[in-house]
């Protein structure tokens, strides 16, 4: 029954937060836009637009990028670390969106404004970003144990290159099976954080475990089939751009299909966090 619900629900509140998740999109975009653009600039004064597009047209080219030229590969550097930081800042960016998102799949009406978003965003920030890093840093550790500590044994007892494989290849799908939990963890956190006037970190990571274990069958079932659902689409999408667009017309056409299976992505996102929403509530 929660299970159905979970899954139902939580596909509702994701549908009636679509304004959100356009801002999310917009947001993402002009992140991404901010090295997209100075990052093409840079190829076409190196080689020229025409000569870029011609090198790289089949793929990945070592003679493109050993033909740049040296000014051009020093500022490489530069732009590396400027990569970097823009990544970092996306990361932060995504959890203060997550604030915002929770608010609007918890307030679950289609009108949700836009002033709301933001204000949930901001009040939320804090807590979901240490929230966030404490269940990273758990998911490490899960992992140091789960494989480290028996491929440290196999080395240990000389058990041969044969053993090693069997007990790594068991080890990760141990890992695996484990991940869904540490999902249900932080998710349950947040959606207490963003339903909650207090702001205790330890206190909604209890809740949780708690949450996650208390009804452990009907949000394992969700998530496993949430994270099959967007692994799914992933390689879905990996076939359908795995093509070599010709002329502006291509460049377009893949542009606008980019974007909006990246909005699909978000979607699915919501509909797991709503789903893990609705199990809050229940």
């Amino acid at each position: 029954m929660k299970f159905s619900k979970a899954i139902t629900q939580g596909f509702g509140r994701a549908f009636r937060s679509l304004k959100p998740i356009i801002i999310i999109w917009l947001i993402s975009f002009t992140t991404i836009s901010l090295i997209a653009g100075p990052f093409k600039s840079a190829i076409i004064s190196a080689v020229g637009s025409s000569f870029a597009t011609e090198m790289i047209s089949d793929g990945f080219s070592i003679d493109f990028w050993s033909g740049l030229n040296p000014v051009f590969m020093a500022s490489m550097g530069g732009l590396f670390k400027g990569f970097i930081l823009l990544f970092v800042f996306y990361i932060f960016i995504g959890v203060f969106l997550n604030g915002g998102l929770f608010d609007a799949l918890k307030t679950n009406v289609c009108g949700y404004q836009l002033k709301d978003f933001f204000k949930a965003s901001a009040s939320n920030f804090f807590s979901f970003l240490i929230a966030t890093i404490l269940v990273m840093l758990m998911i490490f550790f899960a992992a140091g144990i789960i494989i480290g500590i028996p491929v440290l044994i196999v080395r240990a007892g000389d058990g041969g290159e044969k053993a090693l494989f069997k007990v790594l290849g068991f080890a990760r799908i141990a890992f695996i099976l484990i991940i869904p939990i540490f999902l249900l963890v932080i998710d349950y956190s947040r959606a207490w954080l963003s339903a909650s006037e207090e702001k205790r970190i330890f206190k909604a990571l209890g809740y949780g475990f708690k949450a996650t274990f208390g009804s452990f069958f009907s949000s394992y079932l969700f998530m496993v089939l949430i994270v099959a659902v967007q692994a799914g689409f992933l390689f879905l999408v990996t076939k359908a751009i795995d093509f070599n667009p010709t002329g502006t017309g291509g460049l377009f056409i893949l542009f606008l299909l980019t974007q909006i299976l990246f909005i699909v992505k978000l979607f699915l996102r919501a509909w797991r966090y709503g789903g893990v929403t609705t199990l809050h509530f229940i």
